[in-house]
């Protein structure tokens, strides 16, 4: 029924993919019981499963052991993302500096992987493929502390990119579409470029602070 790994990390991974791809809407209740009876495993796995994804960002957890599907703020998320734009900008630059290695190879192969999450309706494939994309970036700056720090924001990614598609009024593809309008100014390998395709991609024409998701209130919004 589950992958080969530690339980709570199996019933982790499964009730991550059932949030990310929206079959548990924000604001739903995940009661423990009726999840350890589902996966045939204790409550305290449970339990510890529901607290790795509190830490994702995906779950909420109250005082009382209650739990629901989390929605990251507009705020927590623009900040996120600016974080990310200065390591990743910051990586470019390095990349550039050294007149690194080709990256298209290694975009486009995760452009395809997210086409693919696309066509499945797949938003834990779509995420992954979005991490190991900017991933390539962030290493091929070979910064290790940079990369470090960059990393260590790895576990929000799914939250971020679930509110960012949402608020945006966006779908999957017109993730596909934003990624290879980075990788197209990556290979131009022209600083000005680069930085500024970067910056539009986390950061510019960002939502006010308003949390309704309302539309006309973002005008692009740059997604995870």
């Amino acid at each position: 029924m589950l992958e080969h790994l530690s339980l709570p990390d199996a019933v982790r991974q499964t009730l991550r993919r059932r949030i990310l791809n929206a079959e548990l809407p924000f604001g739903a209740r995940l009661l423990e019981t009726e999840l350890a009876a589902e996966f045939d495993v204790s409550r305290t796995t449970v339990r510890q499963a529901l607290r790795d994804l509190q830490g994702e960002g995906l779950v909420e957890l109250t005082p009382r052991r209650q739990c629901r599907v989390a929605r990251m703020s507009r705020e927590d998320a623009r900040d996120v993302c600016f974080a990310r734009y200065v390591l990743e900008a910051s990586a470019a630059g390095e990349w550039l500096g050294r007149h690194g290695d080709d990256l298209t190879e290694g975009l486009e192969e995760e452009i395809a992987a997210m086409e693919k999450a696309a066509a499945e309706g797949d938003m834990l494939g779509a995420v992954q493929a979005d991490t190991r994309f900017h991933g390539l970036v962030v290493a091929a700056g070979r910064r290790p502390t940079v990369g470090k720090l960059w990393h260590s924001l790895d576990g929000q990614m799914g939250a971020l990119m679930r509110v960012a598609l949402d608020c945006q009024h966006l779908d999957l593809y017109d993730l596909v579409s934003r990624h290879r309008q980075l990788a197209q100014a990556l290979s131009t390998r022209r600083r000005a470029v680069v930085e500024a395709a970067i910056r539009e991609h986390y950061v510019e024409g960002q939502p006010g602070p308003s949390d309704d998701g309302a539309p006309g209130d973002a005008t692009g919004w740059g997604e995870p």
